[in-house]
């Protein structure tokens, strides 16, 4: 009869047979030109600057802008990208997104920003993981260049990053697992926001009546 620690270790074997590391320059296109869209200049897009940019994930896309207007001078993704902040302190704190929801698909934001876009070998989603987990952002901070408050990571670094690979079903079903479990935590912060803010209305009730008593 096997044991709860046997089934777990055959199936992290199971896991780790086909996983691979190679350069992510074989695997995803760094940077992706904007001179393949089609679009009319009038065209909204979103517009994502890099307080707009979440740590650990997440993209306010409130504001949108024409093309026009953002064509020269900031970066460009699409929906599917990976957006990862490559100056100080935003790379190290974890900021980064996967791009999802922008208008007409499109986005473009702050220079501050590299793009990975995954080819089909792998789950972008998966990849996102990877790309905020503290082993990358630990090798990325010894990477970078620069002076002080200025330094980068450079998009060499990236193309040679060798993340690890499982085949691409496996990386699918990872990535599921996370999102459920992103999902779960993100619900009882919501749930420990809500309390906390009806606390913070009962006390500021009770402090109102109180100084309605003491000026009776």
């Amino acid at each position: 009869m096997t044991t709860v620690a046997e089934n777990a270790c055959a199936e992290c074997e199971e896991l780790l047979q086909g996983w691979t590391r190679r350069r992510l320059r074989f695997d995803a296109h760094l940077n992706p030109k904007k001179s393949s869209l089609d679009m009319e200049p009038d065209e909204f897009v979103s517009f994502v600057p890099m307080d707009a940019v979440g740590e650990y994930g997440g993209l306010n896309l409130d504001e949108v802008r024409e093309l026009e207007e953002v064509y020269s001078g900031y970066t460009y993704f699409a929906d599917g990208d990976i957006c990862i902040a490559k100056i100080t302190p935003c790379f190290e704190n974890g900021k980064g997104a996967l791009a999802e929801g922008l208008a007409n698909g499109i986005g473009f934001g702050t220079t501050e920003l590299h793009i990975v876009r995954p080819g089909p070998s792998i789950d972008r989603r998966f990849l996102f993981y990877v790309s905020i987990a503290d082993d990358f952002r630990k090798i990325g901070e010894s990477e970078m260049y620069g002076a002080g408050g200025q330094k980068r990571i450079d998009e060499g670094f990236i193309k040679d990053w060798m993340p690890p690979l499982p085949p691409i079903t496996t990386q699918q079903r990872i990535a599921r697992f996370l999102d459920e479990k992103t999902a779960r935590i993100d619900a009882l912060i919501e749930k420990k926001r809500a309390l906390l803010d009806r606390l913070a209305e009962k006390r500021q009730a009770q402090s109102f009546e109180g100084a309605k008593i003491q000026l009776v």
